[in-house]
This record gives structure tokens, sequence and C-alpha cells, in this order.
């Protein structure tokens, strides 16, 4: 299991694993401003991401691809955290759970991190999981376990069949999936898909707000 450190302040933080610690404290609370003070102006950065391998140069441009990876997201859940010292590095490592405009996502990113005698984080190798989506799912009295999807303007047409055909083959069977949209095409489409699938739609929901809520049963 992950653990996070106890939170220095970028004045009192000696060594690369308390520099590591006020970074990673920093970044899990989004707080770029902290974060930043810890970087090297002249900071190097390698990331390894879904795209491909990518450098940058300088502490305000690092601190520019975790803010545009993570403002946006609310909820904002941090599951677990570490930061540890590997003789005369730091490792840090730590997994997300968040909401974006589109849907819920996994994120877990490794860092190894080289800090100068400025107590300054003058290196960081970056590997990062890339977004999984992922279905939200809460605990219901009546139903056991109920997942949810946020599809955001998704259509069946464009995207929704595929995405809602993964989402519901992720659940066990007798689970709801409840799928909210603001296509209004998918009030047809998707509980026909569904029945066609061999599950139960259970509910159609129109709130008024240009969002439809449609529960389904898992049946197979």
């Amino acid at each position: 299991m992950l653990t996070t450190q106890t939170p220095e302040s970028p004045d009192t933080a000696q060594g690369p694993c308390d520099v590591a610690t006020v970074f990673l404290n920093a970044l899990t609370a989004r707080d770029f401003t902290t974060a930043r003070s810890v970087l090297a102006d002249d900071l190097a950065m390698r990331m390894l991401v879904p795209p491909g391998f990518m450098t940058d140069e300088g502490g305000d441009a690092a601190i520019g691809w975790f803010s545009s990876w993570f403002t946006d997201a609310d909820p904002f859940q941090v599951e677990a955290s570490s930061a540890e010292a590997v003789e005369g590095r730091a490792a840090v490592t730590y997994r997300l759970r968040l909401h974006r405009p589109n849907g819920w996502y996994l994120i877990e990113q490794h860092l190894m991190l080289d800090v100068g005698g400025d107590d300054r984080i003058t290196a960081i190798d970056l590997l990062c999981s890339g977004f999984r989506s992922i279905a939200d799912v809460e605990s219901d009295a009546q139903s056991g376990l109920v997942h949810h999807y946020d599809a955001g303007d998704l259509g069946c047409a464009d995207g929704l069949a595929g995405q809602f055909r993964q989402q519901i083959q992720r659940i066990p069977i007798g689970d709801l999936l409840v799928v909210s949209t603001s296509d209004p095409a998918a009030k047809e489409d998707l509980p026909s898909m569904a029945r066609l699938m061999g599950h139960v739609v259970v509910s159609i929901e129109v709130p008024g707000d240009g969002r439809l809520f449609i529960t389904v049963e898992r049946g197979k």
C-alpha cells in the first residue's frame, strides 16, 4: 500500500525525500504555487505518456503540464501516494480518481526526481498511465452496487454505443449502470441497444436540465 509522508514547508525541507514530499503534497492538493516553488528554473523534464516520449525544460513549463492535467477535475480524489528516497534521488508515486467534463478517470504517475543543493528539483522523469476511463460506483441498500458513467454529450452514433458496451461488461451481473448524456437521441437508441444485448432497462429519467439518465441492470 502506498503511504503519504508528513508535509514539510519549502523553507524547512532537507534532502531529496523532504523536497519530494513538499512537491507531492502540493500536487495532490493542487497547490501549484507551492509545487512550483520547489522546482528549479532550469529543470529538465522527461515524460513517457500514452502519446509517446516527450521532453520539456524549465520550472514553469513543468508545472504547466501538471496544471493542465488536473486543474479542471472535479471531484479530485487522492487514492494513494508516497515519497521515498532512492540512493540520492527521490521517488514519488500517486494514484488519483477524478472527474473531468467527459467522465470519471483513474490516473497513476511515477516520478523520479533529482534535487540540487538549494533544495530545488532539477530533473523529473515521469511515467504516466494516462487517464483510464472508469465508472463511478456507489452502494445502494436495495439494489446492491450502482455504477455511474458520465458520457458527456456522446450519442450512440458517435461513440456512446461502444462506451456503453465496455462499461456494462465491467460490472457484475445484477448490478446497475446509470448512464448520463446530453444527447437527446440516446433516450431511444440506448435502451433499445441495451435490450438487444440482454440487459434490463430499469428507468429513463429526464430531469429537465438537459441531461438524460438511463439506468440499466446487467442481464448477462
